[in-house]
């Protein structure tokens, strides 16, 4: 048997990165220096063009790293030790143990030949410092790992390859001034936002190539004009853009001489400006240029970290106020290139400063002394949005509201850094922190709750309701880690106090963390006794809660482990009743799963594969990797029985490659149970060792994306039987 090409390219670097102005010969350079060296590193300004030109480098690699291009953005704000974590993520590989997260991303990276490109968004600082610490111990510990980095000096590693990142080639003295690539991404930005193309105007930009459309503006401006305000904006591809902003309201001769004056004012020539005066200059003069309320939002907005909504740029600049009827800065902000609007994958929009235009309005808010009142409306902003998500989490905008939440990430996160760097923000942190126990969990973002749930019960020492809370939150966290022993702690605390404050709601949850460690103890009738009285107390808060949900799912698993397949199939199914009638998804998607299981035991085949592959389309939606895996290997053993054992084989590989991925199960390794084996047994005595492998290998070698289209037989490119 031939095996089906399906290699394609893994990552998930940014498309649209291979059209450029120029930089032929950085692109032909930093492939030499990728070929010959493990780590490389893009320094220079912000707004030079790094993080571009390295994701155009890093897209023309791809052929040379067979696990994939990985890109991964660092906001200086970040809290230094979550960054194996951070790293980790965007890499899908979602080790959830309790282990160092060093450790887990250093295993996973051990025997895989990929490339990560590493955006230093901020340069300095303790950031910097571990970013250089952890890229050294991963480089040790895993030979086929490269390493692109983008910063604003080198990280100090041994190996290290440097390559500093020029301006763009101005027009030179005789020569067509059309031709020189600042002219170029100059004439192709003055003519409009649609020319630009999506990504036109990120903070790292040097634009696509578009020749043929930067004739026009050349047909209506002097060409003479044009090439001076070239000259002037020094090819820095950001001075480049906000001047081409410009250009569609005034004439090249008069930006020519009001930038003039503006960089005169900087040094008395203007051919003795570094580039980092140059560019201070055209940004001192855009801001000069805005009307006094895009100012204040310019200031306002540059707290935000990784994009933000309209909504969030709303609350942080009323500042308490009514929502203004007219939110006109904005849109004048976007046109003066400040503001990058973005396309989410979903069609939704969001904003995004360009990092050098933050960094400046974050200067003119510590000049007017208000840096730390945005810092805390923009605290209020998510602390609302996460406490309205826990709210509406249960019903029918629950993936919605996932959604908007991961997009949020890196606020949320600085949010929660800001917290914990201020006494008086404790205990708002301390409310975010555990009221995102439902985006820790959906997201595979356990580490990273209990990281900072931890650090706030250390600080936030005051008995209170929410303090409660996050003992049941972290002990969740803790027994889905395999860290049974500190969840059973914390539980027990936690139901104490809840009894003490006559908290019904978080005793419920401390019984249930204490019912989920004796499931996963395999103490079965300790786990019914305690899981039971859980769903009671949650019921007795009259509200539905997805511990009800999920508790019930958790039931019919220990039932079902006990020979009870009846009892099992009434709970799961009053479970998805439930979640259908209020719109809910991620719990059903448990319980759907749980049922399927149930009914393969029970000899149930076709209804086993219905359920599965019902599991497998809602886990999708929230990009759940062990959710994925399990759904996988459980249409594996459903394949198997119904004697396409090629099919189980590549299912099982693919199981495997996301188990390895997201690290061992809370449950343990599905490897381990009876299920497995007998499957493996049945479709290798059906195929024979060699045959068996191949089609195994062959799973592997699927993306996830790919690998859950091959199992809801979406017709996936290249794999025989993709649309079964």
């Amino acid at each position: 048997m031939t095996g089906p090409d399906i290699q394609r390219w893994a990552g998930n670097l940014p498309p649209d990165t291979s059209d450029f102005i120029g930089r032929d010969g950085e692109l032909t350079e930093i492939a030499r220096l990728l070929a010959d060296a493990r780590l490389v590193t893009l320094t220079g300004m912000r707004g030079i063009g790094k993080t571009r030109l390295a994701r155009a480098a890093a897209d023309r690699a791809r052929h040379g790293f067979p696990h994939g291009v990985w890109f991964v953005e660092i906001c200086g704000q970040t809290d230094p030790e979550l960054l194996p974590h951070l790293v980790l993520h965007p890499l899908r590989a979602q080790d959830q143990t309790a282990r160092p997260a060093a450790a887990a991303l250093a295993d996973y990276l051990a025997d895989k030949r990929l490339l990560i490109l590493l955006d230093l968004l901020d340069g300095g600082g303790a950031v910097t410092g571990a970013c250089a610490a952890l890229v050294r111990d991963l480089l040790e510990a895993a030979p086929g790992l490269h390493v692109l980095v983008t910063a604003q000096a080198p990280l100090g590693v041994p190996g290290e390859r440097v390559r500093p990142v020029p301006p763009l080639d101005l027009p030179a003295p005789g020569a067509d001034p059309a031709e020189a690539p600042a002219m170029r991404l100059l004439l192709a930005r003055a003519a409009g936002p649609d020319s630009a193309g999506p990504d036109s105007a990120g903070p790292d930009t040097t634009g696509p190539d578009r020749a043929g459309e930067a004739a026009g503006p050349a047909d209506r401006r002097d060409v003479d004009e044009l090439a001076e305000l070239c000259r002037m904006l020094g090819g820095i591809p950001l001075a480049i853009e906000l001047a081409a902003a410009r250009l569609a309201h005034l004439p090249a001769g008069v930006v020519a001489a009001g930038l003039g004056k503006r960089l005169a004012r900087h040094e008395g020539s203007p051919g003795a400006i570094t580039p980092e005066r140059r560019l201070r200059a055209v940004i001192d003069w855009t801001y000069e240029l805005c009307e006094p309320a895009e100012r204040r939002l310019w200031a306002d907005l540059s707290v935000f970290t990784g994009g933000f909504d309209q909504w969030a740029a709303e609350f942080v600049h009323r500042r308490g106020g009514p929502p203004a009827a007219d939110p006109a800065p904005l849109p004048g902000l976007i046109r003066a290139g400040i503001v990058v609007p973005q396309e989410t994958p979903t069609g939704g929009r969001r904003y995004r400063l360009p990092g050098a235009v933050a960094e400046h309005g974050r200067e003119r808010l510590r000049e007017r002394g208000e840096e730390s009142i945005a810092r805390e409306r923009h605290r209020d902003f998510y602390l609302q949005r996460v406490l309205e998500g826990e709210r509406a989490w249960a019903g029918r905008s629950q993936i919605d509201w996932y959604r908007r939440l991961t997009h949020d990430l890196p606020n949320l996160r600085v949010a929660l850094h800001y917290c914990l760097r201020r006494p008086a923000e404790h205990e708002p942190g301390l409310k975010m922190a555990c009221s995102l126990w439902y985006l820790w969990l959906a997201a595979g973002l356990l580490r990273e709750g209990r990281h900072y749930l931890e650090r706030f019960l250390k600080v936030a020492t005051a008995p209170s309701p929410d303090r409660t809370k996050a003992l049941w939150v972290c002990a969740a966290l803790a027994a889905l880690q395999g860290d049974l022993d500190a969840a059973r702690r914390m539980a027990h605390t936690c139901v104490a106090r809840a009894e003490h404050e006559h908290d019904q709601a978080a005793a419920g949850y401390g019984t249930h963390v204490l019912g989920t460690v004796a499931m996963l103890e395999h103490e079965d009738q300790t786990a019914v006794n305690r899981l039971t009285e859980a769903i009671g107390r949650h019921r007795a808060t009259g509200q539905l809660t997805p511990g009800v949900l999920v508790g019930l799912s958790q039931l019919a698993v220990v039932y079902d482990r006990m020979g009870d397949w009846q009892q099992a199939r009434s709970l799961l199914e009053e479970a998805i009743a439930t979640c259908n009638e209020a719109g809910e998804l991620w719990a059903r998607s448990i319980a759907v799963h749980v049922l399927g299981m149930v009914e393969h035991g029970a000899g149930d085949l076709d209804a086993a594969w219905a359920h599965a592959r019902d599991a497998l389309r809602t886990r999708r939606l929230f990009d759940d990797v062990p959710g994925i895996a399990l759904s996988l290997e459980l249409l594996a053993w459903v394949s198997a029985k119904r004697g396409d054992a090629v099919r189980a084989a590549r299912l099982l590989g693919a199981a495997e490659e996301n188990w390895s991925l997201y690290g061992l199960s809370h449950a343990g390794h599905v490897a381990d149970l009876p299920q497995h084996h007998e499957c493996v047994r049945i479709a290798r005595r059906a195929l024979g060792d060699a045959a068996y492998e191949a089609a195994v290998a062959e799973g592997r070698r699927l993306e996830l994306s790919d690998a859950a289209a091959y199992a809801l037989g979406e017709g996936l490119h290249g794999v025989p039987g993709g649309t079964a």
